[in-house]
């Protein structure tokens, strides 16, 4: 089956336009001022376009014409609307039926000629891929050039559209009715293909077959009851008579698929009432409905009569179209049923006109589309959108006061809530058991490399013996000096005349002043012997845990790590039990249907149905592309800790994994937050919505127009709840988040462990002070043994010195000669 372009002609823009002049010449009349317009981006794109489609045209029909006619059709459906396309400047373009006729229009219709042009390269788009097996293309093309025919007739058709020469309310229809029948010959080919029921093929057919007959009749000048206006009817068949002429090709190929499609319908309602063997593709007649063979011999011959007709007019005009095998078909049927009958009775025969009329079937439901169903959108200014409106301006600007304000105080909060989510850090999984097992060991280590019990006894017992020794030596040097100090009272008290020797009393002095000196140390050392017993008296128990086994250990400080947990699991379970309830993969169906609900409820687009949602699917892939693994302490390889079964004993380790399960479940749940925040708030900048526009740019009406603003006002407030609310649960998830993080970091604080090293290094501090105490007083004793010999030795002098004073015996009473010193 043929398309309307192997039929008509591209129609080309042949002349520039100062589309520019042309609008600026508009714009000024209409505002009466002489001022240029403020959209000059706008004017430059809609030239810039249509100089490109000039030079792209006669490439032939490519995609980036198609692209470019799109394009251009859109801001000609804008400039147009504002009424700034008008100029009665002459233009020229070829005549589709003939190319080097030219058909003069007026640059306000050269919409018309774009959208007909859009339609015949969707034509060879359809030739292009009339091979391909991807049905589902083919459809979508042949759909859109049925879609756009309806729009140009019914618009033409409606006044809603000028009309040029060749295209017009009567080709448009004539157009439209071959593209409905060559959309719905692909439906019958495919229930050819699936050997679907004579009936339906024959309600394909006869469809097919309707829109060629209307078609025709149309071309014959007679008007259809479709037709609005008569008048424009006469005039649009007149100015296409080119196509209406008997000896034209386009006429009879419409002529011939009527006698075509109307002979295979009477074929397929022929056989309807005959059983066919499916098995082989010829015709095999196995049985019939012996009442109706008056009824299949008339449709088999009225078919016959048809396509023999159709043949001779192929041959007439040199049409390559072949009907062999359809004719073959018709005849080896006919042949069939009148041999079968041959004894029937003419009267038997009904005429043609005497049987039930054939009926078709709904396929095809053509749409109503609007313009911009056709055409590429593209951005421009909304002073553009609504000009010549001041009131709608005021409108307009009123509200985008409203929403940027709005906008921008909901930007700053995502702006803290995204730098909030930026620095929170779940990568850190804590795995308690290897932490515990290290921590104990590592304590256990410190106990062998400080616990030195038979060193610091030993030192402690040698300092006890120093202070013992000190003690005794020090009692003996003050009773010796204490004697040498009466002997020598008692002595000055006889001997007056003798004098004082000032270097022994400095001597006498110096002593009294080392005893002081090692009673201060004395001192210190008992001081120091007591701290490290009482030191010893208050870690009793630590140095029992210091004589464990590492087996004992390990026991000891799991027991009592589980009795002095601080960590508050209080809500865990609860909220560990609704992630796992919602997350899980058997709850996801339900999820995703109160999600779709919810998402249907606020208007739903793409970009938001493709948002992630607290969905077992969508868990998983966060969970993938953030490199979390879960279930980390289930591959903990247990050959490797010794005391594994001691290990999972703490408490802490059976919280760790619900600990951490919450934290990335609300993590996660705080990433969609963000995502939701993120596209509502982008909605919320974009929320100014083409309707709205549309509604104020045409409105005249100040009560009408207060009564949209108010109506998208209420709009406006319904997206900013919907940010508080998201805000409100951030905040609040992200106050969760770090409520159970803080207790998450609690599971490795060991504190008996923790207590115990601060032992540990008081024993180490404690150990190195006795050490150092035993060598500085080791000392001290020594010094103490000196000075009881030089004591001694100088109480020997002394005692020496008075008993040679003695020996001259000289009394105190008698004269004297001199006065000599002791």
């Amino acid at each position: 089956m043929q398309l309307v372009s192997d039929f008509v002609n591209t129609k080309y823009l042949y002349e520039k336009v100062h589309i520019n002049k042309i609008i600026s010449k508009n714009y000024k009349e209409i505002i009466k001022k002489n001022e240029s317009p403020g959209f000059e981006d706008e004017i430059r794109a809609f030239t810039s376009i249509r100089n490109n489609i000039l030079t792209e045209q006669f490439k032939g029909p490519n995609d980036k014409l198609l692209k470019l006619y799109k394009e251009y059709l859109f801001y000609f459906d804008i400039f147009k609307k504002k009424k700034l396309l008008k100029d009665n400047t002459a233009l020229y373009s070829n005549n589709i039926y003939e190319k080097n006729k030219k058909v003069e229009y007026v640059f306000e219709q050269e919409n018309i000629i774009i959208l007909f042009n859009i339609c015949i390269l969707k034509c060879s788009l359809l030739k292009y891929h009339k091979n391909s097996n991807d049905m589902k293309l083919l459809n979508k093309i042949s759909n859109k050039v049925v879609d756009i025919f309806k729009y140009l007739f019914e618009n033409m058709n409606n006044e809603k559209l000028s009309e040029l020469t060749d295209i017009n309310c009567a080709s448009t229809y004539i157009f439209l009715c071959m593209a409905l029948a060559y959309h719905e010959n692909m439906f019958y080919n495919t229930a050819i293909l699936k050997k679907c029921k004579r009936n339906l093929l024959s309600k394909l057919s006869y469809n097919i077959y309707t829109y060629f007959s209307n078609a025709l009749y149309c071309l014959d000048g007679k008007m259809l009851d479709v037709f609005k206006n008569a008048t424009k009817f006469s005039t649009a068949k007149g100015n296409i008579h080119y196509i209406r002429n008997v000896n034209n090709s386009f006429y009879n190929f419409i002529l011939i698929n009527k006698i075509i499609f109307i002979s295979i319908s009477n074929y397929h309602c022929a056989l309807k009432y005959a059983q066919l063997n499916q098995e082989i593709d010829d015709i095999n007649i196995q049985k019939y409905e012996e009442d109706k063979i008056g009824e299949i011999i008339c449709r088999l011959k009225y078919s016959l009569d048809n396509v023999n007709n159709g043949i001779e007019i192929c041959k007439k005009n040199n049409f390559n179209m072949n009907f062999s095998e359809l004719k073959d078909k018709i005849v080896k049927s006919l042949n069939f049923f009148e041999h079968e009958n041959k004894n029937i009775y003419f009267e038997v025969i009904p005429t043609y006109d005497k049987l039930d009329k054939l009926k078709g079937t709904e396929v095809l439901k053509v749409k109503d589309i609007d313009i911009s169903d056709i055409y590429i959108k593209k951005n421009i200014s909304n002073d553009l959108k609504l000009l010549f409106n001041k009131q709608a301006q005021n409108i307009y600007y009123q509200y985008n006061g409203e929403l940027t304000q709005v906008y921008n105080l909901f930007e700053k909060n995502y702006i803290i809530l995204n730098d909030q989510f930026k620095v929170m850090n779940i990568s850190n999984r804590k795995n308690i058991i290897s932490s515990l097992n290290n921590a104990i060991i590592n304590s256990y280590n410190k106990i062998k490399d400080y616990y030195r019990p038979d060193i610091y006894y030993n030192n402690l017992t040698a300092l006890n013996n120093v202070e013992v020794h000190l003690q005794e030596i020090i009692s003996q040097i003050e009773t010796n000096l204490n004697t040498e100090h009466r002997n020598n009272f008692e002595f000055q008290k006889k001997y007056v005349n003798v004098g004082i020797n000032q270097e022994s009393l400095n001597s006498y002095n110096s002593f009294l002043q080392h005893v002081k000196s090692f009673k201060t140390a004395l001192e210190q050392l008992k001081k120091n012997i007591d701290t490290f017993k009482k030191f010893l008296e208050n870690n009793h128990e630590n140095f029992q845990i210091c004589e464990m086994e590492i087996s004992g250990f390990y026991k000891h400080v799991i027991d009592n790590l589980n009795l002095c947990t601080n960590v508050n699991i209080e809500s865990l379970d609860s909220i560990y039990s609704y992630y796992q309830s919602i997350l899980s993969e058997e709850n996801e169906p339900l999820k995703k249907e109160n999600d779709l609900n919810e998402k249907n409820d606020i208007e739903s687009t793409a970009q938001y149905n493709n948002l992630p949602s607290l969905v077992y699917t969508d868990f998983q892939t966060f969970l993938k592309e953030n490199n979390i693994v879960i279930n980390i302490n289930k591959n903990v390889d247990k050959n490797n800790l010794f005391h594994y079964d001691k290990l999972n004993n703490y408490i802490n380790v059976h919280s760790e994994y619900k600990f951490f399960y919450v934290l990335v479940s609300i993590y996660f749940s705080l990433s969609i937050q963000l995502k939701k925040f993120s596209y509502h708030l982008h909605d919320l900048k974009h929320s100014i919505k083409e309707e709205f526009l549309n509604s104020i740019t045409e409105e005249k009406d100040s009560d009408k127009l207060n009564e949209l603003l108010e109506k998208e006002k209420e709009t406006l407030n319904m997206k900013k709840e919907k940010l508080e609310e998201i805000l409100s649960l951030f905040e609040k998830d992200l106050n969760k988040f770090y409520d159970y993080f803080h207790e998450y970091n609690k599971l490795d604080n060991f504190k008996t462990l923790d207590n115990f090293n601060i032992f540990l290094k008081d024993l180490m501090e404690n150990c190195k002070k006795l050490n150092t105490v035993y060598e500085r007083h080791s000392h001290t004793l020594k010094n103490a043994l000196m000075l009881k010999d030089d004591v001694n030795k100088y109480i020997y002098m002394r005692e020496s010195e008075r008993s040679n004073i003695r020996i001259q015996q000289i009394p105190n009473n008698c004269p004297r000669d001199g006065h000599k010193p002791f």
